[in-house]
């Protein structure tokens, strides 16, 4: 399943960063957090947004920025648009002041986008609708050279952003048609890019104790 293969490497990607908070956008992303807990990310705390964990009396919002800018802090995002150079639109599609669809503007990502920590963007689909050559309005710059770690996951595969544009780490099955089909947003495919089909079995059984039920999927259309 599509859902574990990404929510998995997720799992993975938030056990092996130097991260102490992470911030769960979405039920995937929060069974993710969970999981890496359990594959070596013990002192993980998860917040509640850009808000204190529970039964934490402090001024979290400040704190949580300040994690931020130190590398510390971990956020995983469906932006409504995502480009060839990592900029982010979660503001509207269509012209800036005009648009034809106005959303719900760009909350954390313009705090997000260019700072040391490392950031994930996971999709559930890799639609040439969302991924772009040049986002609509910017809600996230690009990244700058001295930002963390650029993440992408689609159904498509894995995927970093380096100088000069996407890379592959990964592709998952059927990948390359995928990414044929968003030309607007090139990857490049690198000799020998392997494929990978399903996360580990250490890494699904930890995505099992923490989601019984199996909420991640319905992100992906799959239960």
């Amino acid at each position: 399943m599509i859902g574990d293969l990404l929510t998995g490497t997720l799992a993975e990607e938030i056990a092996a960063a130097p991260i102490r908070v992470f911030v769960p956008t979405t039920p995937a992303t929060a069974v993710a957090a969970r999981a890496a807990r359990l594959l070596g990310n013990e002192r993980l705390s998860l917040s509640q947004g850009f808000t204190a964990p529970a039964g934490l009396p402090r001024d979290w919002a400040t704190d949580a920025f300040t994690l931020l800018r130190q590398g510390l802090l971990g956020v995983a995002v469906t932006p409504v648009q995502l480009d060839a150079a990592g900029r982010t639109n979660l503001s509207g599609i269509g012209t800036p002041g005009r648009p034809k669809v106005a959303l719900i503007g760009p909350r954390g990502l313009t705090e997000n986008n260019d700072t040391p920590s490392p950031l994930w963007y996971l999709f559930a689909q890799h639609s040439p609708r969302t991924l772009v050559e040049r986002v609509d309005i910017v809600c996230g710059a690009a990244p700058s050279p001295d930002a963390g770690p650029r993440v992408l996951l689609t159904p498509a595969g894995c995927f970093d952003l380096a100088e000069g544009g996407w890379r592959a780490r990964w592709l998952a099955p059927g990948g390359r048609d995928l990414i044929d089909a968003a030309p607007s947003f090139p990857i490049a495919i690198p000799e020998g890019t392997p494929e990978r089909t399903a996360p580990s079995a250490a890494t699904l059984a930890a995505l099992v104790a923490v989601d019984p039920g199996g909420a991640r999927l319905a992100e992906f259309g799959e239960s």
